[in-house]
């Protein structure tokens, strides 16, 4: 033998042949290890053991009581795994228990040599189909109590109670088809998130976390990820860092500064946030399908402040459709008088039939009684241009109060068809017990506004001014043209009565025959002064009077037009000079732009 060694070792070399028994002595310890973690190691270690540690440790992390049920399956090889079938959690009393939490398996990672000992630790937890259970009860309360190894670790943070706790290896949390069941007793209302699957990173209780999920909410896919540098701080009441972001269709949003969630929680930081609609959000709240793809997308950028009471939203960019506006907002809430708004916005240039659709679309009407009631608004508004279907309004400070369920709309100042605007809308309880609008038109270019109104035919168009106060005393909800009434007066200066011809109307009116105003409509009649007052009560507009003055020629009109019909009823006259007594005089009847023109024989005044 030791002739061959030496022969080999000639014809080899020393070194070749150390290293390949090396090799062969590593092999051979490699299969003897394998042996003992497959044979001789599950000898040492007591499976009913594993199994109370875990139970104990299930409970004391979580505060509720941990049941197994069955004998647990240990895997030493790759490394040790305990796994855990059939693991539910109960709270309240051993007699009434009540299911806070289930999974169908929970493996984890163990110390062997801690096992070997008879006290196991665990880490990087595997949970397969877990369902969670969070309720809020009528009291506030929560169905999870808060103790266990958590409060112990928070404790532990906040400098109020030492625990080894702050050192438990925790390695990644693993969640596979997760179920989240909120119930919240207080606002009667139930969420169910579903297919929760991801990773939550957290080596231990003082380190770094990372999570990373995704789910279904209300039939949505959704992606949610948080990071924060110190987590016990932020649960035991401390400041910490925070970012976190959740995406999905119907809404996104991200947040990245310190807080913490105490009894008074509190954060600061960069907020971002997109809605696609208020619709589409409306409809994910209700689990309903999603509606189409449309007009309504918010997207909000700010500073913000957030406590329990109150936000305030600083350095604010917010879009609504093309509408962009800038400035400062607060919300605090109230629990007796609800949520109050404060705050600046100034838009470059804003829609308001497109954020009216946007609303009726989403069923939150503006006039709703009941959303009116729910909160408490002091908001000042400016624009460089308002726009409504084809009237546009430039230079616009405006504010806008709800308060204790009256709403009012007040345009301090803007510009419209080159003059002066202001007006008041308000809402009385909400619009249950009607409301009034007023608004007056100075200084103006009243061609742009008959256009904007559709206005066509023979019409006094120059500038004045245009005046409108209206009410309701009648639930808007059930309002119809009949339960409007107010004033409407226009007044202009140096203008022309369009698509009128006056020599012809009187050559016309002269013959005593009916006729349609489209036969003298081929010219134009000069104006000094138009003066037009009418009144509104029950459906109908009385003019009152309508008196239009030009160059040796005054143009009279008085009666009524039915709001429903839109039929004209007036009796008519044109005056020569300062003679009192009309040269012609005419029924108007029929509908407005082509009414029907019947002469009346003249007036015979007896000496």
């Amino acid at each position: 033998m030791r002739q061959f060694f030496t022969i080999a070792s000639r014809k080899i070399g020393w070194k070749e042949f150390f290293l390949s028994r090396t090799i062969a002595w590593l092999l051979v310890g490699a299969v003897i290890l394998t042996a003992l973690f497959k044979i001789a190691l599950p000898l040492f270690v007591s499976t009913a053991s594993v199994k109370t540690n875990m139970e104990n440790v299930l409970s004391s992390w979580t505060g509720a009581r941990a049941n197994i049920v069955g004998d647990p399956q240990i895997s030493f090889w790759p490394h040790p795994v305990l796994t855990l079938r059939n693991v539910t959690f109960e709270g309240g009393d051993a007699a009434a228990p009540e299911l806070l939490a289930k999974a169908d398996a929970i493996a984890a990672g163990f110390d062997i040599l801690a096992a070997l000992r008879g006290t196991p630790l665990f880490y990087d937890f595997h949970l397969v189909n877990p369902v969670f259970k969070v309720e809020r009860r009528l009291d506030g309360t929560f169905n999870w109590r808060r103790a266990g190894w958590m409060a112990d670790a928070i404790a532990d943070a906040s400098g109020k109670t030492p625990s080894p706790a702050r050192n438990t290896p925790l390695g990644d949390i693993e969640i596979i088809n997760g179920t989240l069941e909120l119930t919240d007793r207080v606002t009667s209302s139930a969420h169910r998130v579903t297919a929760i699957t991801g990773a939550v990173q957290w080596r231990t209780p003082t380190a770094r976390l990372n999570a990373s999920l995704s789910a279904v909410m209300n039939g949505q896919p959704v992606q949610w990820s948080i990071t924060c540098d110190e987590p016990l701080m932020l649960l035991s009441g401390q400041n910490g860092t925070l970012q976190t972001a959740f995406s999905s269709i119907p809404l996104t949003f991200s947040f990245d500064g310190n807080g913490n969630i105490s009894n008074h929680p509190f954060a600061i930081g960069q907020l971002q946030l997109k809605a696609r609609s208020t619709s589409t959000l409306e409809a994910w709240f209700k689990g309903q399908p999603l509606p189409p793809a449309g007009t309504g997308a918010i997207a909000v950028n700010t500073s913000v402040t957030m406590s329990a009471q109150a936000w305030k939203m600083d350095n604010l960019s917010l879009s609504l459709d093309e509408s962009n506006a800038t400035g400062v907002l607060g919300i605090a809430w109230n629990e007796t008088r609800g949520p109050r708004i404060d705050g600046t916005l100034a838009f470059d240039q804003l829609d308001l039939a497109q954020i009216i659709s946007s609303a009726q679309s989403g069923s939150v009407l503006p006039l709703d009684r009941t959303l009116l009631q729910q909160f408490n608004l002091d908001l000042r508004l400016s624009a460089q241009e308002v726009s409504y279907d084809t009237a546009a309004l430039t230079d616009v400070a405006a504010g806008v109060m709800v308060e204790n369920g009256r709403a009012s709309i007040d345009i301090g100042d803007g510009t419209f068809a080159g003059g002066t605007i202001s007006g008041r809308i308000a809402l009385a309880n909400g619009g249950t017990e009607g409301g009034q609008m007023q608004f007056a038109l100075k200084n103006a270019d009243l061609a742009p506004v008959a256009a904007s109104l559709g206005l066509t035919g023979p019409l006094p168009l120059g500038r004045g001014v245009l005046s409108v106060d209206l009410s309701a005393d009648r639930p808007l909800q059930t309002l119809t043209k009949d339960g409007i009434s107010g004033e409407i007066r226009y007044s202009a200066n140096n203008g022309t009565v369009v698509n009128f011809d006056l020599p012809e109307f009187e050559r016309l009116a002269a013959q005593g025959r009916a006729f349609s105003i489209s036969h003298a409509t081929n010219g134009s009649f000069p104006f000094m002064t138009a003066d037009i007052a009418a009144t509104l009560r029950k459906g109908v507009v009385e003019l009152t009077s309508a008196d239009i003055t030009g160059e040796g020629r005054t143009l009279s009109l008085a009666g009524t037009i039915p709001v429903s019909s839109g039929t004209l009823a007036l009796v008519g006259g044109v005056r020569a000079g300062d003679d009192p007594t009309p040269a012609t005089r005419f029924f108007v009847d029929g509908s407005w732009p082509n009414p029907l023109i019947s002469p009346l024989p003249a007036i015979i005044t007896q000496p």
